[in-house]
């Protein structure tokens, strides 16, 4: 019994002594490997912190250089509106021009105006024979007298050049080209004598005739034109990303090119305020 008390003894301290060498050894093995995946997870996080930097910055490259090619396509759209504007005016009819509120002239007007007496108190002259000419054949178009106060008024004239022929027995007849208006005649001073006096007026060819019509809207359209090709210079002037101020005068000359009145304008405006927010791409503020 002794010595089966002594070898179980001894095997249990052997086994026990067997333990405490697997635990040091696992305890060991797990403090290296501990280190080891501590050490590695450092340079996993640095690594993944460097990669995710270069992501955002990448993305916001990305961004910023959507915003340019953005930019250059509305500004190149409405430059390209402003091509089509210039064409059609070109292309257009003058006599729409002519039609138009800025050129407008009543086709028939009433005309009036007042003979003075001009030497006296200036006082109205009544019974003066008033004619309308035709101012190339002197044509009488409609004529009339003077009324006690020296006035007169014509209905229903058409508006084209004319000659007015004022007449008095003891006075110098007045002759005065002229176009119908509105506004009427300015007043015919009526001097004692004989004789003809022709006064300074306008000619057939003053006002706004087919002729002029024609050479405004072709420099408009010229000038409508010319403004567009600058902006299709100011968009690959945003492709480049070389000069942001320059970039930025010739967006605005386009500007002028108005394309359909307010839509071009519109775009190319729209175009300015997104190269405003990009402007660090540029070269000349920063860019790579």
């Amino acid at each position: 019994m002794d010595d089966r008390l002594v070898a179980l003894r001894a095997r249990v301290q052997a086994k026990l002594a067997a333990s405490e060498t697997a635990k040091t050894t696992r305890q060991q093995v797990a403090e290296e490997e501990l280190v080891v995946e501590a050490h590695e997870l450092d340079k996993a996080v640095e690594e993944a912190t460097v990669r995710f930097h270069a992501k955002v910055d990448e993305l916001d490259r990305s961004d910023k250089s959507r915003l340019l090619t953005l930019a250059a396509s509305l500004i190149l759209i409405g430059s390209i509106l402003g091509m089509a504007s210039g064409a059609l005016i070109l292309n257009g009819n003058p006599d729409d021009l002519l039609s138009s509120a800025l050129f407008e002239r009543a086709e028939r007007v009433d005309v009036s105006g007042i003979a003075l007496e001009g030497e006296g108190d200036g006082s109205g002259v009544a019974n003066v024979t008033i004619q309308l000419l035709n101012i190339d054949t002197d044509e009488v178009i409609a004529e009339m007298a003077t009324n006690n106060e020296g006035r007169f008024r014509f209905q229903d004239i058409l508006g084209t050049p004319m000659t007015l022929h004022v007449e008095a027995e003891g006075y110098i007849t007045v002759e005065r080209d002229f176009i119908p208006e509105k506004a009427g005649v300015n007043p015919i001073t009526m001097t004692p004598g004989e004789g003809l006096r022709i006064e300074e007026g306008i000619t057939s060819d003053d006002g706004w005739v087919l002729e002029s019509a024609v050479g405004l809207s072709t420099m408009v359209g010229v000038f409508t034109i010319l403004t567009a090709f600058v902006g299709f210079q100011a968009a690959v002037e945003v492709r480049r990303a070389k000069r942001y101020r320059r970039t930025q005068f010739l967006a605005g000359i386009a500007l002028f090119s108005r394309g359909l009145i307010v839509f071009g304008p519109v775009m190319i405006l729209a175009g300015m305020i997104l190269l405003s927010i990009s402007k660090e791409q540029f070269d000349d503020f920063g860019g790579d």
